[in-house]
């Protein structure tokens, strides 16, 4: 019994995994800070990096990630799902060096 990754499959899940990330953020952003207008969103998201609470905005868009994999569970799309929970780890280690460091 041979295992093989499709790379290309996995490859589209973690860019998945990043974008929903990244989705997730300004959803957050959205929802918290009731911002709808862009520049707003990105200038929050720049005062995050400033004042190092960028970690909480990450974290909090990474339940996206959650969503994004049932979804491909669900079709049956089991390399992308791979990829996102590749991403989601990457992501977790990235929150734990901001914060720490």
């Amino acid at each position: 019994m041979e295992i093989r990754l499709n790379k290309k499959e996995v490859l589209f899940g973690l860019f998945s995994g990043f974008l929903a990330n990244f989705l997730g953020m300004i959803i957050t952003i959205i929802v918290l800070f009731q911002e709808t207008n862009s520049s707003n969103i990105f200038k929050i998201i720049n005062d995050s990096f400033l004042d190092n609470s960028i970690s909480k905005l990450i974290s909090l868009g990474a339940i996206l990630n959650l969503i994004v994999f049932f979804i491909f569970l669900k079709y049956d799309y089991e390399e992308r799902a791979k990829g996102v929970l590749l991403a989601t780890f990457i992501i977790a280690i990235l929150t734990i060096y901001i914060n720490n460091f």
